[in-house]
């Protein structure tokens, strides 16, 4: 008989339980394995991102370091040559990276400053560029629609980040662009705060630019045509009561568009305008956001206007000359050459830019020089007469009738006699064009015809003429003159003594100007630029036939005669073409506004049409008394005549770059009518570029094109012949 074995129920339980408990043991450990690989490799990701992000922001850094050095240095130094950066290496990231890449115990920094690297490339030559304003790129360019020369340089970085576990290489790439443009590309260009308060309406055609604030009311409309930018604020009011603003004022900027099809651009109102299809809910300004909480300036400007107008938090920052950062380094430009003076700053001197430079002395003596270092040698001789007699060769000598100095006006605003040293431009002219060899009207050097074209000989013109008037606070014992005002009857004018010396432009409706002598010769110098470290006035018509046209083309067009033109003083004074009149035997024009000229009475004006860029300097405007005003950017050029309605006719370019250290008057004591003020960027600075002789250039920069590249990249860059990089 045969029996089966059978394990008991228990066991074959117990046998279960161990198979499941080895298999969710199995289980277990599978997951724990996979979440602690998982775990590892987040570490080390971890880590490696940790690794990822110095390196990144240790060749951001470097980046940023090389910009500005590259921006503090070309804005300090005039020049930029081709080879900038190999001869003058960056050096900031050298310096600077040390310090916020530091290493060792208690550092919790993995890339060290020897693990960093840059290289710069000065990508191209400079080369002239517009800057299209129907370009939509350029929408927010504070220097859209003008021409400027462009210089681009690239930086590229390569930063290494180490540790004991891991390595990671991070690669980066930024270019800048240097802009140099003419400081003359603009209608009204202010260094200092900028004021616009007139009576009668007022129309600003062409681009206006302050490296400060500007404050704008008006009495009868003020309309702007092109892009408005100020480096600081802007302010719908006035600087001595900025809080306070007037209501109802008619304030309009273009938006550059043409939405109603007129064929003009559209204007808006800074008047609670609608924007987006709803009202602002207040007038305009830098300080909306104070008054709409909702709303900043930044956006609201930029939709309503379309980048024509912008402030600080825009980005637009200031644009200056280079070496040029302050006001009082600003009115250096105009002062005597320093041979201890920065290099930048006397690179850009009216007077050392000069090809005939003038010395006024104490007295009214006048001497010319070809050489602006032949001034200077005179100026420092212990005996003048005898270096005189010694260096005839050095000297020009004018002809006969184109320097007066023994004339004298009153300037009610500056509550002073001014003793005057008369420019006869007319005169002059005819030097210039020196159109018989030998002949009377030609400037001499040493008893023969001065050499206007052969710098080795005698220097040449280049049409920047300087005026060094040693004493422009004081005056002299004028002697007077006289003139013929009919065949029987004399004048005699300005005898007596002044407490100021200034300089006078006579006879200036046709300007000198060297490319006449020769119009196919492009080498010859164009128009003429005249710039004094004293305050100059104007008389009479000037670069300008005095034919006002009747639909005010003018303002903006320039007469096919006329000539790039300049003036560059302390202060600008404008005196009407009643202020003069000719002598009646010599035909000489002769200021006989002089004779009503006095501390009783003004006299009165006539039509006059002027056509020059002005850069000069203003009395600003202090505390909060309407005494204390400016007299804005209306009464920029100082006035001294009762216009009573007659039309002063202006193209040109309005610089206000320093405060006048000379002709301090204020606008308050101002005696005089305002004339039809009927002004416009001259289209020869505009659309010709055609530009005076010495026009100073500003400096501005532009960021492009930051971004992470790879090593392919990296490694190609810095291969390419073409772009030459240099490792700093």
């Amino acid at each position: 008989m045969t029996f089966a074995f059978r394990r008991p129920f228990r066991q074959l339980e117990r046998g279960s339980v161990i198979l499941i408990v080895l298999i969710f043991t199995t289980v277990l450990g599978t997951i724990a394995a996979s979440l602690l690989s998982y775990t590892l490799t987040e570490r080390r990701l971890n880590h490696s991102n940790r690794l990822r992000f110095e390196a990144k922001n240790a060749a951001e850094a470097a980046l940023e370091y090389a910009a500005a050095e590259t921006r503090a240095r070309l804005t300090q130094n005039l020049n930029f040559s081709t080879n900038e950066f190999s001869t003058s290496p960056i050096t900031t990231h050298t310096s600077r990276l040390p310090v916020l890449l530091k290493t060792g115990s208690g550092e919790y920094n993995n890339v060290g400053s020897s693990g960093v690297e840059l290289w710069v490339s000065q990508v191209s030559e400079p080369v002239r560029r517009f800057i299209d304003p129907n370009n939509a790129g350029n929408d927010f360019d504070p220097l859209r629609g003008q021409t400027v020369g462009s210089q681009s340089v690239r930086f590229i970085a390569k930063s290494t980040a180490q540790d004991n576990i891991d390595t990671v290489v991070s690669y980066a790439t930024q270019s800048i662009e240097v802009r140099d443009a003419a400081l003359f590309n603009y209608a009204i260009f202010y260094n200092l705060d900028m004021e616009f308060h007139p009576g009668p309406n007022m129309t600003v055609v062409g681009p206006v630019h302050s490296n400060e604030s500007s404050y704008l009311t008006e009495g009868g409309g003020l309309t702007f045509t092109d892009t408005m930018t100020t480096a600081s604020d802007f302010i719908i009011g006035t600087k001595n009561s900025p809080s306070s603003r007037p209501s109802g004022k008619d304030i309009k900027f273009t938006t550059g568009v043409d939405d109603n099809g007129d064929g003009s651009n559209d204007l808006l109102t800074v008047n609670n305008p609608t924007v987006n299809g709803s009202a602002v809910g207040s007038y305009i300004d830098s300080n909306l956001e104070d008054r709409v909480s909702t709303k900043t300036f930044r956006d609201i400007a930029s939709q309503a206007w379309n980048g024509y107008v912008q402030d600080s938090s825009h980005g637009i920052s200031r644009q200056t000359p280079p070496g040029v950062i302050t006001g009082p380094l600003a009115h250096d430009l105009i002062e005597a050459p320093d041979a201890s003076g920065d290099a930048s700053v006397e690179a850009q001197k009216f007077s050392n830019k000069a090809g005939l430079y003038w010395v006024v002395e104490n007295d009214g003596d006048v001497f010319g020089f070809w050489d602006p270092a032949e001034a200077t040698n005179f100026k420092a001789a212990s005996n003048r007469s005898t270096w005189v007699s010694a260096n005839p060769d050095k000297i020009v000598t004018p002809p006969a009738g184109l320097i007066e100095s023994q004339r004298r006006m009153y300037d009610w605003r500056e509550r002073q006699w001014v003793n005057t040293i008369d420019f006869d431009m007319g005169v002059m002219r005819e030097a210039v064009l020196a159109a018989t060899a030998g002949a009377p009207e030609n400037f001499s050097v040493n008893g023969a015809d001065w050499d206007l074209d052969d710098p080795a000989v005698q220097g040449s013109w280049n049409g920047v003429v300087y005026v060094d008037v040693e004493s422009p606070l004081t005056g002299y014992s004028s002697s007077g003159l006289t003139y013929k005002s009919s065949a029987t009857t004399t004048v005699s004018q300005g005898t007596g003594s002044g407490a100021r010396t200034a300089v006078r432009l006579l006879n200036a409706s046709d300007l000198p100007n060297r490319r006449d002598s020769d119009p196919s010769n492009s080498f010859l110098p164009e128009g003429i630029s005249v710039a004094t470290n004293a305050a100059i006035y104007t008389v009479g018509h000037f670069n300008a036939d005095g034919t006002l046209q009747s639909d005010l083309s003018d303002m903006t067009t320039p007469e096919s005669n006329e000539v790039p033109a300049a003036i560059i003083a302390d202060a600008v004074s404008i005196l009407s073409s009643a202020w003069d009149t000719t002598d009646f035997v010599t035909g000489q024009v002769v200021p006989s506004g002089d004779l009503t000229s006095s501390n009783s009475s003004r006299p009165n004006a006539n039509h006059t049409e002027v056509s020059a860029a002005f850069l000069t300097g203003i009395v600003s405007t202090t505390g909060t008394s309407n005494s204390q005003y400016s007299g804005g950017v209306e009464n920029y050029p100082r006035f001294h005549e009762r216009w009573s309605g007659k039309s002063l006719r202006y193209r040109g370019s309005i610089v206000a770059l320093f405060e006048s250290e000379v002709a301090t008057g204020t606008w308050n004591q101002s005696k005089y009518g305002a004339p039809r003020r009927e002004w416009g960027f001259n289209s020869l600075f505009g659309s010709q570029r055609r530009y005076p002789p010495g026009t100073p250039i500003i400096r501005t920069f532009r960021r492009l094109d930051y971004r992470d590249i790879t090593e392919s990249e990296w490694t190609t860059l810095k291969g390419d012949a073409n772009l030459s990089f240099t490792k700093m």
